[in-house]
């Protein structure tokens, strides 16, 4: 595949713009053309810049790809089938399967069909790091067996599951667009499909670091004439609330023209959506939500739930209003604790649906649709393998978590969306909603190493946190009007506005408000900034020995404790006999800079007033040596750090209380300070079994009282479950 690239300059050119400029200056047939976009909210946008560039000319409608739809499978019904007997398989497999829940083995179905699927799809790529890490693993190399038996025996039909290229007027492309965000699974499409075509690429803005919020603050304040207008709120009620007035005051001001509203605080878009409705405004919600989330999964999830514990049912609601289904005759399907075919059961359910009409009840509603049909799916499955009751209500489940349902339209200015769906589209009005530094966090793909996730075309967390924050970047150029609504606190503590906007609003500083929390530029105080802060309960690490004593390692890594603690089978893949350790190394050069600040202060800090005559019994001795040590940290550092950094040494403020209240307690309780970032080497006798497991690495903090030591793990992120 032959690819020329051309980066798109946001401040110049728009990417459709700069690729009719070049398809006019080619030659080419706009007929012949291939166009792959990143997603499909962004065709519709294209096809009406297509339909204004070709005006009054006799041309076909464009030839569309979309990225997010080339890594998914193309049918539904044989990817069912091919799972319901790859779960028969792992039952049989010790190691894999052993010990493991039907949910369990459900989910690892779908995670090793996913991994084949991407097997076949890069088969013309080498993938070194694939084969390293399945040699270097015991977890891993059956867990490699299964995927690779999985692409092997069923190729033709995984290469099915493709999304196949359609042929207009049978023929193959001469040429292909591809509009690139960073995705990599469009290339090895092409790869397979039309490795002889050239390929002409359009790289959107990639942003990362500060330096282009330095020229967006400069383009968009100082020559645009739109708002783009900060609120931080000090609760997320009171987010939700504001989020709801500026809509409002939007509505007021035209009551016609769409408002976009960016969704990345679910809970926050759900609040602002009940607080609208109450003022008779609806909400077009075009965001997609998990089908498990919806009130019809709830419903046949208790159906199901009731059949397992009872054997049979004996009373039925309806799906909506609630009401006990009339003339029910106790109903129930084989006998208890046999099994049947994922074809049998559904059919089963069908029928009892069909018999009271909870079909027609279903139809209307968008979920109902998607549980009809995915019963209508399992019931023309082939696959012989069978299964009880647990193990259908654990299909079901690991169905519904793995499918996604949006309501029905509704005729209404107002369209919740996506941040990635804005991408490439210009809106007069955007509101977004939820501005964290956790909602652009992204969880590393499965269990995979980053080399052998990205060898496989798996987005990682740095590209995809890449691809959010360029989204961001571009309704914030672009758009006519911007509103930001960000929750300073989350369940009562603090939660840090995205670091990126933080350097955004350092530029639109003046000296005459240098010295304020926020730039006045842009910033609209609301009216309450006292921030709660509660403190969450400590836990005790408790360990349980794997019951294969063979699968132990003879080392375990500090850093490799939550995953022991998490999940048996994510231990085993990344720390079962060793796989070199990987780093990403393209990670933001931020949040390397964060932990080195936050441990450097609180070592600091504890040495600080370890020393004698300290008053160790008063909190704001605590409060003013961690807010001393901050700034003496942050000013040993070198000036492009100390630029990076800044974002979190003015949302460190924030903590302190809190980290100065549970120091002091741990001081009154007798901990003493030892040291911090200790190499540490101690052997665990782990229960029931007594097996002993070597414990090494580097610890944060170690204190003493008495003969105790106790062991601090810092961290300022939720870990991924």
């Amino acid at each position: 595949m032959t690819q020329h690239s051309v980066s798109v300059d946001p401040f110049l050119a728009t990417p459709f713009a700069a690729a009719f400029d070049w398809l006019s200056r080619s030659g080419l047939d706009a007929r012949q053309v291939l166009w792959v976009m990143p997603r499909i909210e962004t065709v519709g946008s294209f096809k009406r810049h297509w339909a204004q560039h070709h005006a009054g000319l006799a041309t076909l409608g464009p030839w569309v790809q979309t990225a997010d739809r080339l890594s998914q499978p193309a049918a539904m019904g044989p990817w069912l089938a091919l799972q319901a007997d790859l779960v028969g398989v792992l039952r049989q497999l010790p190691l894999l399967g052993g010990g493991s829940s039907p949910s369990q083995l459900w989910g690892l179905a779908q995670e090793y069909l996913e991994l084949a699927l991407r097997q076949v799809l890069v088969q013309k790529r080498n993938t070194s790091a694939l084969a390293q890490y399945c040699e270097n693993n015991t977890f891993a190399a059956e867990e490699a067996q299964v995927v690779a038996t999985l692409a092997q025996t069923y190729a033709t039909e995984l290469m099915d599951l493709l999304p196949k290229p359609a042929k207009p007027e049978g023929s193959p492309p001469v040429q292909v667009v591809w509009f690139d965000d960073g995705e990599t699974v469009p290339g090895l499409w092409l790869d397979l499909f039309y490795p002889e075509v050239p390929v002409q690429v359009f790289r959107l803005p990639a942003i990362e670091g500060p330096q282009p919020w330095q020229q967006l603050g400069a383009k968009r304040f100082n020559t645009q004439p739109g708002p783009v207008v900060l609120q931080v709120a000090p609760d997320e009620t009171t987010q939700a609330q504001q989020a709801a007035h500026q809509i409002l005051e939007w509505l007021r001001e035209d009551p016609v023209s769409e408002i976009a509203v960016a969704v990345l605080d679910r809970l926050a878009a759900r609040r602002m959506v009940g607080l609208l409705a109450e003022v008779g405004v609806l909400v077009d919600d075009r965001t997609g939500w998990r089908l498990s989330t919806s009130n019809v999964a709830g419903w046949f999830d208790h159906l199901l739930q009731q059949f397992v514990e009872q054997g049979q049912l004996t009373a039925i609601a309806q799906p909506f209003t609630g009401l006990p289904l009339e003339h029910l005759e106790p109903w129930a399907f084989g006998k208890t604790g046999n099994r049947y075919t994922l074809a049998q059961w559904a059919g089963a359910f069908m029928a009892l649906f069909e018999k009271y009409d909870l079909d027609t009840a279903l139809q209307p509603d968008e979920a109902g649709q998607q549980l009809l049909t995915v019963l209508g799916l399992m019931r023309q499955v082939p696959a012989q393998t069978e299964f009880d009751s647990h193990e259908f209500l654990a299909a079901w489940r690991s169905w519904a978590e793995s499918q996604r349902f949006r309501p029905l339209d509704i005729e209404s200015p107002v369209r919740m969306v996506p941040l990635l769906s804005t991408r490439m589209r210009q809106f007069k009005r955007v509101l977004v909603l939820g501005c964290a530094q956790s909602h652009f966090q992204e969880s590393p793909p499965g269990l995979l190493p980053p080399a052998v996730a990205q060898e496989l075309g798996f987005p990682g967390p740095r590209l995809a946190r890449i691809q959010k924050i360029s989204a961001l970047y571009e309704l914030l150029l672009h758009s006519d009007e911007v509103t930001l609504v960000h929750s300073a606190q989350v369940a009562g503590k603090p939660d840090m506005l995205l670091p990126e906007l933080m350097w955004l609003d350092i530029v639109l500083r003046d000296s005459e408000n240098h010295t304020q929390h926020w730039a006045s530029f842009w910033h609209r105080t609301p009216s309450n900034l006292e921030i709660e802060v509660r403190e969450s309960p400590e836990q005790a690490l408790q360990l349980t020995a794997l019951s294969d004593s063979g699968s132990m390692p003879d080392s375990l890594r500090v850093t490799a404790l939550d995953d022991w603690k998490a999940c048996r089978l994510r231990f085993g893949l990344k720390h079962a006999l060793p796989w070199p350790p990987q780093r990403d190394e393209g990670a933001m050069r931020y949040e390397q800079l964060r932990g080195v600040f936050v441990h450097k202060v609180l070592e600091k800090t504890a040495q600080h007033m370890a020393l004698p005559g300290q008053p160790v019994n008063q909190l704001q001795a605590w409060k003013q040596t961690l807010l001393d040590q901050a700034q003496l940290v942050w000013n040993t550092l070198e000036l492009d750090d100390r630029a990076t950094v800044y974002p979190f040494l003015k949302f460190f403020d924030q903590i302190v209380p809190r980290l100065a209240g549970k120091l002091m307690e741990r001081q009154i309780q007798g901990w003493q300070f030892k040291g911090a970032e200790q190499q540490v080497e101690h052997t665990l006798v782990l229960q029931p079994s007594g097996a002993s497991l070597a414990l090494k690495g580097r610890v944060d903090r170690l204190d003493t009282r008495g003969g105790a030591l106790a062991i601090s793990d810092i961290k300022f992120t939720n870990l991924p479950c």
